[in-house]
C-alpha cells in the first residue's frame, strides 16, 4: 500500500504531522509510518470542498484526515463509507431559520461533515484541552456509520459496544445531575455527544480521564483497541 504513494507525499505527510499532531508525533517509527500511509489514503478517499475563495491546502487535507486516523489506528477501518464529503469554512457558520452558529456539524441529509478552519487548527493547537473539532465530528460519523453497517461489517464489535454503551448511560446520568468529572457539560446532551466528547477527553487527557473514570476508560481502550496513555505504541493486540 504504502509503494501507492510517492516518497514526496509521504515525506510533506510526516512534515505536517510531525509539526501539527502531538499523537503522531509520540508514535513510535514504525507506527508514524502506517500512520502515514492510513492518513493518506483517507485523503485520497475522500472528496474535499470548501467555499469559492478559500483555497483548501494539503496541511488542511492532512490535518482533517489525521483525526480519523487517530480514531481509528487500533480498528481495521481506513475511510468512511456514508459520510465521505468533507466542507470546510474559513469562519464559524449558521444556517438558514437557525439562530446557532456552528463550528462543526454532520449533515445526516447530505451525508457531509462540515467544519470551520479555525476551530479545526486551535484542536490540533492545543492538545491537552480535551477540544478537538475533527475528532469530535468524526466521532459522530463513526456512531452513524457502525449503526448503519451490517453485523459482520460494523465498525465496533457488538459486545465492546454494548459494554460502552452501558457505562455511557450511567455516565450521562451524572452529567446531567452535575454529579461528573473529566467531561465537559456538553456531553450530557445524549449519547452519541458523549461519545464524540468522550473521544476529545480519550485522546487529549487520557490519564485524567482514567484515573476519575476507570470503567469508562477502559471500556474506550476495548472498542477502540488502543491506549494512548502509551504514546509510543497506542495499540491493544
Amino acid at each position: 500500500m504504502a509503494s501507492f504513494f510517492k516518497q514526496k507525499t509521504k515525506n510533506e505527510c510526516h512534515n505536517i504531522l510531525l509539526t501539527n499532531n502531538t499523537y503522531y508525533k509520540n508514535l513510535s517509527e514504525t507506527n508514524r509510518n502506517t500512520f502515514r500511509i492510513r492518513t493518506l489514503i483517507f485523503l485520497r478517499s475522500t472528496n474535499f470542498n470548501s467555499e469559492p475563495g478559500f483555497l483548501l491546502s494539503n496541511k488542511m487535507k492532512i490535518l482533517i484526515s489525521s483525526a480519523f486516523v487517530q480514531i481509528t489506528f487500533g480498528l481495521n477501518v481506513f475511510t468512511l463509507h456514508k459520510f465521505n464529503e468533507i466542507f470546510v469554512t474559513p469562519r464559524a457558520y449558521s444556517y438558514k431559520n437557525i439562530k446557532a452558529i456552528f463550528d462543526g456539524d454532520v449533515n445526516l441529509y447530505t451525508r457531509k461533515i462540515n467544519m470551520s478552519w479555525p476551530a479545526i487548527e486551535k484542536g490540533f493547537e492545543i492538545a491537552d484541552d480535551a477540544i478537538n473539532l475533527s475528532i469530535h465530528e468524526f466521532g459522530h460519523c463513526i456512531i452513524f456509520e457502525n449503526s448503519a453497517r451490517s453485523y459482520l461489517s460494523k465498525i465496533f464489535k457488538q459486545r465492546d459496544f454494548e459494554i460502552w454503551k452501558k457505562l455511557a448511560l450511567v455516565k450521562l446520568e451524572k452529567i446531567k445531575s452535575n454529579k461528573h468529572k473529566v467531561l465537559r457539560d456538553y456531553a450530557g446532551t445524549n449519547l452519541i455527544e458523549l461519545f464524540s466528547v468522550s473521544l476529545e477527553a480519550f485522546f487529549e487527557q487520557p490519564t485524567y480521564f482514567e484515573n476519575n473514570e476507570p470503567r469508562l476508560y477502559l471500556s474506550m481502550t476495548k472498542l477502540l483497541k488502543q491506549d494512548p496513555r502509551n504514546k509510543s505504541n497506542p495499540i491493544l493486540k
